[in-house]
């Protein structure tokens, strides 16, 4: 006959223990862990960004200090138009890695309570 809970009996098998508090300490430092790492990966594509809107606002103010042609009119739109959408990302990013810091601050007090519990 098959557990009822699968999952749980899975997790109570690697801890080496079956009380309900540690397999849910186990399942609630498993999700904090995961929230951190994306919060980490999140802060990393941000870094990443600022550095290509900074390279290319240098090569946008080069292009106005050589003067406005036609040649560099159309360049220079699709430049400052590709910034305003990395400074979009940026800032999709940073809810992003916030919203992952919360989930985790929220993961470790659930851990914090079961702790305190038994």
């Amino acid at each position: 006959m098959a557990p009822k809970y699968p999952k749980c009996h899975k997790i109570a098998k690697k801890i080496g223990s079956r009380r309900i508090d540690k397999i849910l300490q186990e399942i609630f430092t498993r999700e904090r862990q995961a929230y951190d790492c994306d919060e980490k990966e999140y802060n990393e594509r941000i870094e990443e960004l600022e550095a290509r809107v900074d390279y290319r606002r240098g090569i946008i103010a080069e292009l106005q200090n050589h003067g406005f042609d036609a040649v560099v009119d159309e360049p220079l739109a699709v430049l400052k138009a590709a910034v305003l959408d990395d400074l979009g990302e940026i800032s999709r990013l940073l809810q992003m890695s916030h919203l992952a810091a919360m989930r985790a601050t929220e993961k470790a007090k659930m851990v914090k309570k079961i702790k305190i519990i038994k």
